[in-house]
């Protein structure tokens, strides 16, 4: 650096000395001498050299990256001209920004010294600026992420400032790609000692790769005792992991232990290539809820629009009315909630989300928005559900973390394939683990001390186990209820596994494997008014359009669904449409749709109420009576034209029929477009 100053002239050496002052630095010294050596102590701050570089723009940021990353930080003008990331500028726009980094002291020209280019024009970048860069770079990523990745522990292996020992930034690349593989981690966890492997994949299998003393006091091992010392040597020479002391208590985390850490690579190497899929086999039990919950919200609407349901001075619903409640919702919630549980979960939903609200009377009733609702795709229907769970904060844990590993979890469910049985705690482990190794970036300690300081808990509640369990307890309470997952059970009971379901599938972006040709129609209706669904592929929509019309007798691999005249009157009052009821039956049916079926569901939607309307705005119905009651109605009054006949009205053409169509339905009457 010392050199480059040297070399610019007396105009440049005081623009140079402008730009590292940042305008804050007093008045400018006489004496270039004086310049120089203010310059150069400037330099060596790594904070202020990537404040002042970042201060010229994302061009000359990229510029100075580029060379950063190359052997001795020097790169040819004709490697920077053809760099892919500088693409977009022009030669012009390039050699002004070489100038401007030139005359600011933070690059030099010179000839390159590379084999492939020697005596080539080449710019570089000061060694002691470029390691102050790079070591301020490393240092705000630096702290738990040195600890629990393998990226971080070469990093600050090879971080030899003294330029003997030096490996740059790509040589980093090639050395972290190689040894971060999922073979080459395999390999070196089978290479360590005999007691020291089964240790290391104990921890991988039981604690996510990371197992304090305290938890290895009470565990079932042949190794006689803690030796911390001796681990941390081997496995950091084999590249595996390492043993330190770990302080988490300022990130809100209950964990101040010497601990046995598994890099995260090498954690999730093994579990890939050797737990997971096959381990576990295939559950003695298995559960899924598929659309339940989005049908149980259905008709929990339903209940509230045909009757007056009251709550407590707590905004509570009355039990007994609970109870009526739960009579009409779907049954078998599996193991992992209580009846009662599901419906609070849907009140709550509810509630928050605006589809019902409570009214002067001290009654609940379905808003606007929730009449808006009920109509939507079942997709559309999950992704709200998924957002609300997301940031829930009565499941337990600290709502902070719990929801940060949440949105990490998700997207891991990306990396899964459906239908296949993992290990439960596969995911949650990961999610922890990368959660962990990232506190620093996310700023989590600021979070914290600022709680503290307004006057909030200041020592977290949760330690790493429990970070992972309570994020297991998401899974088993949410994402199963939501239908995105399936669980299974060992013989004793026990989750231990599960499996993306198609809808979770598709609702996460994961590709699966076409099919080889349409899909088979999968309902059987019987003259009793029985369907009878056999399931083909994903089919979680049709279910949902079932649940809505029907009554559903039997869940299993086969269900049993029944249509009678109360489940077709409490979907036509959601909105459901009757065309719609008959073309699920008669596009899904194997084989013909009894004619007494297709005939008694019209003749009970016209007991219902159903009128039709058409694009001429004729509103009619095959019930006289019906048809001289909407006439005689106050608020229908105003917008008729004049009556055609007994069962048909002329409406007023002065809106939409979608917009008429609304305005009959919020004056209580059915109506549905033809």
């Amino acid at each position: 650096m010392e050199q480059v100053l040297g070399d610019l002239s007396s105009a440049d050496l005081k623009e140079a000395w402008r730009h590292w002052s940042g305008g804050s630095e007093g008045s400018l010294p006489r004496a270039s001498a004086d310049l120089r050596s203010q310059v150069l102590t400037w330099s060596t701050d790594g904070e202020r050299a990537d404040q002042r570089l970042a201060s010229l723009g994302k061009r000359s940021v990229a510029i100075v990256d580029l060379i950063l990353d190359a052997p001795r930080y020097e790169l040819s003008f004709v490697d920077l001209a053809g760099a892919k990331a500088l693409a977009h500028l022009s030669q012009y726009d390039l050699e002004a920004s070489l100038a401007t980094l030139t005359r600011r002291a933070l690059i030099e020209e010179s000839t390159s010294n590379s084999v492939s280019t020697a005596g080539a024009r080449a710019v570089s970048v000061p060694p002691d600026l470029a390691d102050a860069i790079l070591r301020y770079r490393r240092s705000q990523r630096s702290g738990v992420f040195d600890s629990f990745t393998l990226r971080g522990h070469l990093d600050r292996t090879y971080d030899d400032t003294s330029g003997a020992r030096r490996t740059s930034p790509k040589r980093l690349r090639e050395f972290y790609k190689m040894y971060s593989g999922e073979a080459a981690s395999v390999a070196r966890v089978e290479r360590l000692p005999e007691g020291l492997r089964e240790l290391v994949t104990k921890a991988i299998m039981e604690f996510g790769g990371l197992l304090p003393q305290a938890l290895f006091d009470r565990m079932d091992t042949e190794l006689p005792h803690w030796n911390g010392r001796r681990w941390a040597k081997i496995m950091e020479e084999s590249l595996v992991g390492t043993v330190s002391t770990l302080d988490l208590g300022r990130y809100g985390i209950q964990h101040n232990d010497e601990t046995l850490i598994v890099f995260n690579e090498v954690a999730l190497g093994w579990l890939k290539r050797v737990a997971v899929p096959g381990d576990p086999d295939r559950p003695a039990e298995e559960a899924g809820l598929g659309v339940d919950l989005v049908s149980n919200l259905t008709r929990f609407q339903a209940y509230l629009i045909e009757n007056d349901v009251r709550f407590t001075v707590k905004g509570q619903i009355f039990k007994t009315t609970e109870k009526r409640i739960l009579h009409d919702l779907i049954p078998n919630p599996g193991r992992e909630l209580e009846r009662s549980e599901i419906l609070s979960f849907m009140y709550a939903f509810s509630h928050t989300r605006g589809l019902v609200d409570r009214t002067g009377e001290r009654t609940i009733t379905v808003t606007p928005g929730g009449r808006e609702w009920e109509p939507r795709s079942l997709d559309e229907k999950l992704e709200d559900l998924l957002e609300f769970v997301l940031e829930e904060t009565s499941l337990g844990g600290e709502p902070y973390h719990q929801i940060a590993m949440r949105r990490i979890l998700l997207r891991l469910m990306r990396r899964v394939e459906p239908g296949v049985w993992y290990d439960l705690m596969y995911l949650p482990f990961l999610a922890r683990n990368q959660y962990l190794s990232h506190l620093d970036e996310l700023a989590v300690e600021d979070w914290f001390r600022a709680r503290t300081a307004a006057g909030g808990a200041s020592v977290g509640s949760e330690d790493m186990q429990r970070l992972s369990w309570n994020l297991v307890g998401w899974m088993r309470k949410r994402l199963y209820l939501l239908g995105l997952i399936d669980l299974g059970y060992d013989d004793k009971g026990h989750p231990v596994a599960m499996k993306v379901t198609a809808a979770g599938a598709r609702h996460f972006g994961i590709r699966c494997a076409e099919g080889e040709g349409p899909l088979l129609r999968s309902l059987v209706v019987t003259p009793d008014f029985e369907v009878v669904h056999f399931p083909e592929e994903d089919q979680s929509a049709l279910v949902h359009d079932l649940d809505r019309f029907c009554e559903r007798e039997k869940s299993g691999k086969v269900r049993h669904f029944r249509i009678t005249e109360r489940s077709l009157k409490r979907a036509l009052r959601e909105g459901f449409p009757l065309s719609r009821v008959q073309s699920v039956l008669e596009q899904n049916s194997r084989t013909p749709v009894p004619q007494n079926v297709l005939y008694s569901i019209r003749d009970w939607a016209v007991q219902a109420g159903l009128l039709f309307l058409s694009e001429g705005l004729v509103l009619s119905t095959t019930n006289g009576d019906l048809s001289k009651q909407v006439g005689a109605d106050p608020g229908v009054r105003p917008l008729i034209l004049r009556r055609k006949d007994e069962f048909s009205i002329q409406m007023k053409a002065e809106t939409s029929p979608k917009r008429l169509g609304a305005l009959l339905r919020e004056l209580g009457w059915l109506v549905e477009l033809e």
